[in-house]
């Protein structure tokens, strides 16, 4: 079993707390030097000097993406610029990114956190690591470039692609391990097939990190037995620094996330009251160790579970989340009943014969139309209307809401190289 850092990453939870409480009141005191967070935290009552530990954290106010907003670029330091060397944003597809800012102590502590992911999933020195995604201001890309280089594995940064010219590089440098967006990894799978290439033959791969879009098991178990290799849910978000937050290990049951540089609580979306171990509700980040960006008590919109505490077989000590099962903003409205994209996934998954790729369509008042990509052979030969009516049964089981369902070809709804998948197009009138 190997670890990257095994004295912070076994320590116990009493010392993880301890610790939490130490960084807790240093990152309060300098996010009190940032006149952002200074005039929220007196319209809140609080001062630094109020803040003993973790006990006192729910003390302090929650921060928005509208913060980041309203004091872009750079109102939310709490160094002078010239102490920042490295500058990176949100991907932007949610609209203006939020920036990410690290010093160089922050840059390589960032490093090290990446690197407890990668050692995490078992990536280390004399494997050859490809990243395939955007390598220019998303943190996840460069994140885990940087990262793999500090655990001394071969790194090939080859950014998005096709998923051609992708396989095609790992099948001539020998790629055993890559970073990557789940629905891109079913578009590898299907060039895959097309370029007539074997999993364990042409191509030596055995690992994935994968993450940067909501995604479920049914999808991992597709990405695992069409490539053949192990996959490790990874979670992150650039206004905590970007990658390093948390990871799934070898026992597969929950997300570790560093408690020593993190505080996650989770929250119901309406209230903000804390909620329990086992309860769904909204991930909140308190990040610990930013010294160039504090990060309190931050409103990600991304729901989870605080899984209850349990010794893990794998060695490590920090708690877990569960999978992400959505966002906030992604949760769609229809006639009163809520729904995730992450659920018809989840459902969609389930059929062999299809790519993966599907888009949800909402029409008229509340009409809603599911079209989903199936491989070629079936399209010409399979049983289209059993299928269609098999799959909406199947949505309807699972999310009580009654949906067309729209059959299409592989490639119809491709997303971009690399990039994230656009799940819904709403087309309600008002």
């Amino acid at each position: 079993m190997e670890f990257w850092d095994k004295e912070w990453e076994t320590k116990s939870i009493k010392e993880l707390e301890e610790e939490q409480s130490r960084r807790l009141r240093w990152i309060v005191k300098k996010a009190w030097e940032v006149p952002a967070y200074r005039a929220k935290f007196k319209e809140a009552g609080v001062k630094p000097g109020d803040i003993k530990g973790i006990e006192d954290l729910r003390k302090l106010p929650f921060t928005y993406k509208r913060d980041f907003i309203e004091n872009y670029p750079y109102g939310l330091l709490a160094v002078p610029l010239s102490e920042v060397v490295r500058v990176h944003t949100s991907s932007g597809t949610r609209g203006k990114p939020v920036v990410s800012c690290y010093t160089a102590r922050d840059f390589e502590y960032w490093m090290n956190l990446i690197a407890r992911n990668l050692t995490c999933a078992g990536i280390g020195k004399g494997d050859v690591f490809q990243n395939t995604t955007q390598q220019a201001m998303f943190t996840g890309g460069l994140g885990y470039v940087e990262g793999a280089m500090k655990i001394g594995a071969t790194v090939i940064p080859f950014g998005p692609a096709s998923p051609e010219r992708q396989l095609q590089a790992m099948k001539e440098f020998g790629t055993t391990s890559f970073h990557a967006i789940p629905s891109y990894v079913l578009r590898l799978i299907e060039a895959m097939h097309n370029l007539g290439y074997r999993p364990k033959i042409d191509l030596k791969l055995r690992v994935g990190v994968l993450g940067a879009e909501v995604w479920t098991e049914e999808t991992r178990r597709r990405i695992e037995e069409g490539l053949q290799i192990d996959t490790y849910n990874n979670y992150g978000l650039a206004e905590a620094g970007g990658p390093g937050i948390a990871i799934e290990c070898s026992e597969k049951n929950g997300l570790h996330y560093w408690a020593d540089s993190f505080i996650i609580e989770i929250v119901d979306p309406k209230t903000g009251e804390p909620l329990s171990p086992g309860e769904e509700g909204e991930i909140v980040i308190t990040n610990l160790w930013r010294e160039a960006l504090p990060l309190i008590r931050y409103r990600t919109g991304d729901i989870a579970k605080m899984l209850p505490y349990e010794k893990c077989g794998c060695g490590r000590t920090h708690p877990k989340i569960s999978w992400i099962k959505g966002r906030l903003d992604d949760m769609i409205k229809v006639r009163g009943v809520g729904l995730y994209p992450s659920t018809v996934e989840k459902v969609i998954m389930q059929f062999p014969y299809t790519t993966g790729e599907f888009q949800i369509v909402l029409y008229g008042v509340d009409g809603i139309t599911v079209r989903i990509e199936v491989d070629k052979d079936f399209l010409k030969k399979g049983d289209l209307d059993a299928a269609k009516r098999e799959i909406a049964s199947r949505l309807k089981e699972e999310t009580l809401l009654t949906m067309n369902v729209e059959l299409c070809e592989e490639g119809a709804l491709a997303s971009e190289a690399g990039g994230k998948a656009k799940k819904v197009v709403d087309l309600r009138t008002l």
